[in-house]
């Protein structure tokens, strides 16, 4: 069974619409899309547990702190880890650590991305903003891999508590269809 020609002349595959990209950025040979045209595969969107948000955090590395600045919500990019299921990012002087500083609501967004099979996973944490001052705390996010991209010091670590965690993953439900490339 072949899919429905979409707009821009995708092929739609179970809803969803694969772009014509796939050739000219992946190489991915045409058959890849006749393929999933004719089997019984599809793209869900599953919502994930706490517990697997949390895990999938913990591991991304990079996420963006989103706060508010001025009355204007800003994304920016932090190194994360999890502590005691929250996030934990180290900072310095600036929005971020301001917002901790007032104790303001923020949330930390994170993401994988699967672009040739259209998969891929999302995740939010959103909490009142808090600055790690107990040494015990400090201590213990010591060993965390939470260095920064940016230069300089970063010397303040910056807890977001758990307080509400949503994620979702967008993967294939079936056999994924094998990516042949051309010679």
């Amino acid at each position: 069974m072949r899919g429905d020609e979409g707009p821009g002349h995708g092929l739609r595959v179970s809803n969803t619409v694969v772009g014509p990209w796939w050739n000219s950025t992946t190489g991915a040979h045409s058959d890849f899309m006749e393929q999933v045209a004719r089997e019984d595969t599809a793209l869900a969107l599953v919502e994930l547990d706490r517990q697997e948000c949390l895990e999938l955090l913990g591991h991304a590395g990079v996420a963006r702190v989103v706060l508010s600045v001025g009355g204007l919500p800003v994304a920016l990019p932090v190194n994360v880890s999890v502590l005691d299921g929250d996030v934990v990012f180290a900072t310095d002087k600036g929005s971020k650590l301001d917002a901790a500083v007032r104790g303001q609501v923020v949330s930390v967004e994170a993401d994988g991305v699967d672009r040739l099979y259209h998969a891929g996973w999302s995740v939010l944490v959103t909490g009142v903003a808090q600055l790690l001052t107990e040494a015990r705390d400090v201590e213990r996010a010591g060993p965390l891999p939470l260095g920064t991209w940016a230069p300089g010091p970063h010397p303040f670590l910056v807890r977001v508590p758990s307080t509400v965690v949503s994620g979702r993953r967008i993967s294939w439900s079936g056999p994924v269809p094998e990516v042949r490339t051309r010679p």
